[in-house]
């Protein structure tokens, strides 16, 4: 079965964009909640609220990335943040099914990016907004580098 995976340069919550709408220096001045509110919408930013850190395991971190696995009600999760590809990897249904099509992190992202050391969210996520990545519910894209 072929991963689903998806190129984000060009879409930001659903909207097909050429060129970045924001500057640099514009999203240096937001806060980490400041940028997850424009990667995400309210909703899934009071859901990431309730995921405790008890139910949150940190499996590696190395300079290329975090991998993590989350309990969740049904299943655990796997959520994986590739810095130096530019890939998130995810495999819950909201990511599944609307996160990577509209490039809205689900609240497994949002509560990860809440716990990282602020000023590496901050960079993740600036990153994220400024430059092409790939969203994937899969690490078969190793296999293609």
């Amino acid at each position: 079965m072929q991963p689903n995976t998806l190129e984000i340069s060009e879409f930001i919550k659903g909207v097909k964009m050429n060129t970045p709408s924001f500057q640099e220096d514009e999203l240096d001045q937001k806060d980490v909640y400041d940028l997850l509110k424009l990667l995400t919408d309210a909703k899934r930013l009071k859901k990431a609220e309730t995921i405790k850190n008890s139910d949150i395991r940190l499996i590696f971190q190395s300079e290329e990335g975090y991998m993590y696995e989350i309990k969740g009600k049904k299943q655990n999760y796997f959520l994986r943040i590739d810095w130096k590809n530019k890939v998130l990897i995810h495999n819950c249904e909201d990511w599944l099914h609307r996160g990577m099509r509209d490039y809205q992190l689900c609240k497994h992202f949002v509560r990860i990016f809440q716990l990282l050391y602020k000023k590496e969210a901050k960079k993740i996520l600036i990153d994220l907004l400024l430059h092409p990545w790939i969203l994937s519910d899969s690490d078969d894209y190793l296999k293609n580098m």
